[in-house]
Formats: structure tokens, C-alpha cells, sequence
């Protein structure tokens, strides 16, 4: 009885995961070209830093503007009172950081690169205290790892303003080039995948 119940309960997951399968492997030429593509993009962007960091600050300013807008209109939607108060002023604030960014980029960079400064130091000290606390199940890569974080914020800190000008560019470039060989490794993932896919098809029609 369990058997069977086990059984019939596997069979909808076994064929959602064939239909998938089967999705990603139609669809793999598709994948690769934007994997092949988004790797070119990162590595132009690390090739050329500024102009990334430019564009990164410029697609942040843009994206401020519109959250910015996005809260203000549910902000009107909310009852009055503090909530509605508070949500206009960060909505008005998100707005004026968004313009400030697009009329000043130099000022964007300097604020996008304290951010990440700020992200290494606080995820580099969360590993090592966590890291330390686990030395005996393996956490002592994580504290290696929560080390290097905090060096590189702190060389970064003290490169400021110059490291402005080209530590987003670079940060934009990695996650493009590691983001498009993800996806090129999927999609030849998928065309291995597909024979298997196509015998398991014919398999369940036959």
C-alpha cells in the first residue's frame, strides 16, 4: 500500500521534471547565445572599468527613480498617518538620490563603491565570527574567506576616491562573466540532457 502510494505520488514530479528537461533542452541554443553574450558584456566591462562603473551608477540612479515613483503611488493608496508620512519621505528621498546620481555620476560611483565597502566589511566580519565559532566542523575557510573580505574593504576604503572609478566596473564585469558561464553550462547541460529526454519520450509513448 505505501509502496504504491509512493509510487503514484513520484510519477507527476518524474514528468514535471521531464517536461522541464525537455523545455531547457528546446531552448538550449537560446541560453547559450545570451550566456556567450552576457560573457562578452562582463568582459568588456572589465576591460573598460569606467565606462561600467558610469553605466552601473547611471542603471542605480535609474532604478531609484523608479522605486521612488513605485512608493509614492502606494503611498497615496495607504490611509493617513505616520506610515503614509514615512513612506512619502523615503519615496522622496529614493527620487532625489536617483537625480542626484544621474546629474552627478562621479558622486553615484563614490556612493556605490562606499556600499560595497560596506558589504565586504560586514559580510567579512559575519564569517569570521561564525567561521570561529565552527573551527572544528570546517569553518576555518570561512573565516579565510571572511579575512580576505575585510582586507579588501579595508584597501578599498583607503583607495577611496580612486577606487570609485573603477571597483564597480570591475564587480559588474565578474558577475557578468560568472552569470554567462552559468548559463553556458546549462545550456550544454541541457544538450546532454536532451537524448536522454527524447528516449525517455518515446519510451513513455511506446
Amino acid at each position: 500500500m505505501t509502496s504504491e502510494t509512493a509510487t503514484d505520488t513520484s510519477a507527476p514530479e518524474r514528468e514535471d521534471a521531464f517536461r522541464a528537461g525537455k523545455s531547457a533542452a528546446e531552448n538550449r541554443w537560446l541560453l547559450g547565445l545570451v550566456g556567450i553574450v552576457t560573457v562578452v558584456a562582463g568582459v568588456i566591462a572589465l576591460a573598460m572599468p569606467f565606462l561600467a562603473s558610469l553605466t552601473a551608477a547611471l542603471l542605480a540612479g535609474w532604478v531609484l527613480i523608479a522605486s521612488g515613483v513605485v512608493g509614492l503611488v502606494t503611498a497615496v493608496r495607504r490611509d493617513a498617518g505616520w506610515s503614509l508620512a514615512a513612506s512619502f519621505a523615503l519615496s522622496l528621498v529614493s527620487i532625489l538620490a536617483g537625480v542626484m546620481t544621474l546629474v552627478l555620476p562621479g558622486a553615484g560611483l563614490l556612493a556605490l563603491t562606499t556600499l560595497l565597502i560596506a558589504y565586504f566589511a560586514v559580510s567579512g566580519a559575519l564569517r569570521v565570527y561564525y567561521g570561529a565559532r565552527a573551527v572544528r566542523d570546517g569553518g576555518g575557510w570561512m573565516v579565510a574567506a571572511g579575512v580576505l573580505s575585510l582586507v579588501l574593504a579595508i584597501l578599498l576604503f583607503f583607495g577611496l576616491p580612486f577606487s570609485a572609478v573603477w571597483v564597480p566596473g570591475v564587480m559588474l564585469g565578474v558577475d557578468l562573466v560568472l552569470l554567462g558561464a552559468l548559463q553556458i553550462a546549462l545550456a550544454v547541460r541541457a544538450g546532454k540532457v536532451a537524448p536522454a529526454s527524447d528516449g525517455h519520450g518515446a519510451e513513455r509513448h511506446a
